[in-house]
């Protein structure tokens, strides 16, 4: 029964490492759709999007199953409660990484109001946290984890200084009003992103050390 148990949890870690990598390229490709203007990288994105949701309902039917049919002990319980928690929160990834594909779309053919400096460094900042969760996970690594969400400030201060920036131009350039949002709502999904991804970086040192380190417990 434990052998089947151990197989089962393993599989669930594979198929959340999985959603973790495909819910990651969105998130690349949904923020070079920006960069570059690409209609048809914002387009691969709004594909992906139902693959990585079929795959985040297929790993919440996994643990659910689990959770009815075995009785875990202490330690695969925090398993499949952090695992859980992370499954929704790689989709809720997903559904960001969306959100900025459609605002890429909506971007396309204009020069863009200011240079696109600190939206691509926030993206990068998003990214690797959300790489290096993943690691943390993988190798259950609660120092990695707590890295990753000490990363989220970085993020918050330059979604402070996009929009700032922006309304900056904006009182000069008011027939740029539309465009102007746009970017900063780009800002605010990866602001969102790097959220989620600490949230994931907590769900690891609970997994870990049964720790809650939310809301500056723990």
């Amino acid at each position: 029964m434990k052998e089947k148990l151990n197989l089962s949890l393993e599989n669930i870690k594979k198929d959340l490492i999985f959603l973790a990598h495909e819910v990651e390229d969105s998130i690349f490709k949904a923020l070079k759709a920006v960069e570059k203007q690409d209609r048809k990288l914002a387009e691969e994105v709004l594909a992906l999007n139902e693959k990585i949701d079929l795959q985040e309902v297929n790993i919440e039917n996994q643990i659910l199953s689990l959770l009815v049919l075995q009785q875990p002990v202490a330690v695969d319980l925090r398993f499949m409660v952090g695992a859980l928690k992370m499954n929704s929160d790689l989709e809720r990834i997903g559904d960001h990484a969306v959100n900025i594909a459609h605002l890429a779309i909506k971007l396309l053919g204009e020069s863009y109001i200011k240079p696109l400096k600190d939206i691509p460094v926030m993206g990068k900042i998003a990214r690797s946290m959300l790489h290096d969760a993943v690691h943390a996970f993988i190798n259950q690594n609660a120092d990695l984890a707590r890295e990753v969400c000490s990363r989220d400030d970085e993020v918050d201060n330059l979604y402070r200084q996009v929009k700032e920036e922006v309304l900056e131009v904006l009182d000069k350039k008011k027939d740029k009003i539309e465009q102007g949002f746009n970017l900063i709502n780009v800002a605010h999904e990866l602001e969102r992103v790097a959220d989620l991804t600490t949230n994931l970086g907590e769900e690891v040192v609970y997994m870990r050390e049964a720790k809650i380190i939310r809301h500056g417990l723990g």
